[in-house]
């Protein structure tokens, strides 16, 4: 089924969620509004099947589905005066905002919430999405894997993961396509080798679905070599449990606590 999607708010996250519908652009046409004009124009004139519209009012009268992209300080002022209808769906991609929240800035309409990544702009977005809603899915599923949550504390949980960590993964990349460097390796091989074990570790824990994580390592692990000498250093240093503290930290932060 094809839809209109209004989008309020043309920030930077926007811009990736812009260019994986442009991708897909025969399944959905897209109406934008921004405070910055400029911006939603730059988009409007690279990708087909889009309008720019001067309020959100406009930019909502029509669609099926209306993703709100604001930073999450802005939710409220973006959504005030505007009338949506019965029919509509009103995705929020705003971190933190719950739909206990959302709901009376909508009215009628039905809230959902969703969180994309950045890969949403290739199309390899895990989205996470609460509750279920066919017209959401529709929209959200040429963009990634969307899975279902089942409330606001596992939403909480899978924001943090599929927000943080996946940004953390960069930083961590770098760190080790740094150190690999340092060793006498060009830069361009460095990066290359890292990218490529960690998708191949990604795609094999894919092809061997059937196998926990801890049974994937128990097979790679031999007894004395030298990924099990890695994991004795990486303990020692708590190195798995920084992981953990580093999204408890980030749940507390969506939960207003830290």
């Amino acid at each position: 089924m094809k839809h209109t999607v209004g989008i309020i708010g043309i920030g930077h996250f926007a811009g990736y969620l812009i260019g994986g519908f442009a991708a897909v652009k025969d399944n959905v046409a897209l109406q934008l509004y921004s405070r910055n004009q400029e911006r939603a124009a730059a988009h409007a004139a690279l990708h087909e099947k889009i309008s720019v519209f001067d309020t959100a009012q406009q930019a909502v009268d029509g669609a099926s589905v209306v993703i709100v992209a604001t930073r999450p300080g802005d939710v409220q002022r973006a959504l005030s005066g505007v009338v949506f209808q019965e029919h509509q769906v009103v995705i929020s991609v705003a971190a933190g905002v719950t739909l206990a929240q959302l709901q009376p800035l909508i009215g009628p309409a039905t809230a959902v919430r969703a969180l994309p990544i950045a890969c949403v702009a290739i199309n390899k977005s895990p989205i996470v999405m609460l509750p279920e809603n066919a017209a959401a899915r529709e929209v959200l599923g040429p963009l990634g894997q969307v899975h279902v949550l089942q409330d606001e504390q596992q939403f909480t949980a899978g924001t943090a993961l599929v927000g943080a960590f996946y940004a953390l993964m960069f930083p961590l990349m770098n760190h080790l396509s740094d150190w690999t460097a340092k060793q006498g390796l060009d830069e361009t091989t460095a990066r290359a080798l890292v990218v490529e074990t960690i998708a191949g570790a990604s795609g094999m824990a894919i092809h061997d679905a059937q196998l926990s994580f801890q049974d994937i390592w128990t097979s790679l692990a031999v007894p004395g070599g030298i990924s099990e000498r890695g994991m004795e250093e990486v303990e020692r240093n708590d190195g798995l449990t920084i992981w953990s503290d580093a999204l408890d930290a980030v749940v507390a932060k969506l939960g207003g606590t830290a």
